[in-house]
C-alpha cells in the first residue's frame, strides 16, 4: 500500500498538522468553509496555493485541483524548482478519461427546464432576441433537462466526447437556486458507471470549436451567460469555464491557435490574468470592463440591466 506520509504535499488535516483545519470558500462552487487546501509538509505546512485543494461537496461540486496539476501548469514559468520530489512509491495513476454515452445527451435534450423556459421567454423578450437565434443556441449547446425541470449543461469536448453534465436549478425569474449536481452521480449509484469513475471537466461549449474554426472565442464564467451572449452576439463563439475556479491552463489548452477574449466576473480579473500568463499559443486579451461593477457581476447582468456599480 502507498504511505501518504511519503508525499510532500498533502491535504491539510488535524492529524497531519496538529491544528484545526482552516477551510475556505471553494473556488468553484463558492460555498463557504468547504474547501481543504494542500500543505507543504517540508516547509512548515504552508499552503501550496489558495486554489490547490479539494471541495468537501464531492457530489454537488467535485472540484479537486491537485499539486500535480498545479505544477504541470507552472512548468516553463519558473516553477520547476518547487516541483515535488519523486518517490519510490507513487500514487496509483488516475483513471483514464471515460466519456459518457452520447445517448444521455440526446435523451435529455429538452426545453422543459425552468431555466430554458425563462431564457426563451422573459429573457428573450427583454433583450429582443429573435426566436431563430434562441432556437439555434438551444440546439448548438444541446441544452438538457431533468425530470425535475432542472437544466443540464453538458460538457462536450472538441472530439465530441461527453465529459459530464452539470445539473443546475433555476427559478422562474432566471436566478439560480441552491441545488447543483452532476449527471454521473446517479449513474454511479445505479451501477451504470464504475465507483471510481473520474470526472474530467472541459469548457462548456468546447465541442463548437471544431465547427467554427475561424470564430473569435469569448470566454465567460457561467453557462447561463454564455448562452445569453450566444443568442445576443452570434457572430462570436461563447464558451464558459463553469465558475471562476474553472479557468486553468490545462482546460484552455484547447484554445491554442485561436483568438480569445476573456470576460471574468468582477473581482476575478487579476486571477484570470495570472492563469492566462501560464498558457502558451493562445492569442488572448483579458478585459477588465466588469471591474467597475459590484463583485461577481457578469456580462449577463450588464446586458439585463441588473448590474450595480462598484463602490
Amino acid at each position: 500500500m502507498n504511505n501518504s506520509k511519503d508525499y510532500r504535499y498533502q491535504l491539510e488535516s488535524k492529524k497531519l498538522t496538529g491544528k484545526r483545519v482552516v477551510k475556505t470558500a471553494c473556488p468553484s462552487c463558492g460555498q463557504r468553509k468547504c474547501f481543504v487546501r494542500y500543505v507543504d509538509t517540508k516547509n512548515g505546512f504552508e499552503y501550496l496555493d489558495d486554489e490547490v485543494g479539494k471541495c468537501d461537496h464531492q457530489h454537488s461540486c467535485g472540484y479537486h485541483y491537485t499539486p500535480g496539476e498545479y505544477f504541470r501548469e507552472k512548468v516553463g514559468k519558473g516553477w520547476e524548482a518547487a516541483a515535488p520530489p519523486q518517490h519510490s512509491e507513487q500514487p496509483l495513476p488516475p483513471r483514464p478519461l471515460e466519456p459518457l454515452e452520447p445517448q444521455l445527451v440526446t435523451r435529455s435534450h429538452s426545453p422543459r427546464s425552468t431555466f430554458w423556459q425563462w431564457l426563451a421567454g422573459d429573457c428573450a423578450r427583454q433583450l429582443g432576441l429573435a426566436p431563430e437565434a434562441v432556437g439555434r443556441v438551444y440546439d448548438d449547446y444541446v441544452i438538457g433537462a431533468t425530470r425535475q425541470s432542472d437544466v443540464i449543461f453538458w460538457q462536450i469536448d472538441e472530439r465530441w466526447r461527453v465529459r459530464g453534465g452539470h445539473i443546475m436549478q433555476y427559478g422562474q425569474d432566471g436566478h439560480r437556486l441552491g441545488y447543483q449536481g452532476w449527471t454521473h452521480i446517479p449513474l454511479i449509484r445505479e451501477g451504470r458507471l464504475p465507483v471510481d469513475w473520474q470526472l474530467y471537466q472541459c469548457l462548456f461549449g468546447q465541442h463548437l470549436l471544431s465547427l467554427r474554426r475561424d470564430a473569435h472565442v469569448c470566454l465567460v464564467e457561467s453557462e447561463k451567460t454564455a448562452l445569453i451572449l450566444a443568442a445576443h452576439r452570434p457572430d462570436l463563439l461563447w464558451l464558459a469555464t463553469c465558475g471562476s475556479g474553472g479557468l486553468t491552463a490545462e482546460k484552455v489548452a484547447c484554445l491554442r491557435g485561436r483568438r480569445v477574449t476573456l470576460f471574468p466576473d468582477s473581482g476575478c480579473y487579476r486571477k484570470w490574468c495570472d492563469v492566462m500568463a501560464t498558457t502558451v499559443g493562445i492569442s488572448y486579451a483579458v478585459t477588465d470592463r466588469l471591474e467597475a461593477y459590484a463583485p461577481n457581476t457578469d456580462l449577463a447582468d450588464v446586458l439585463l440591466g441588473v448590474a450595480v456599480p462598484g463602490g
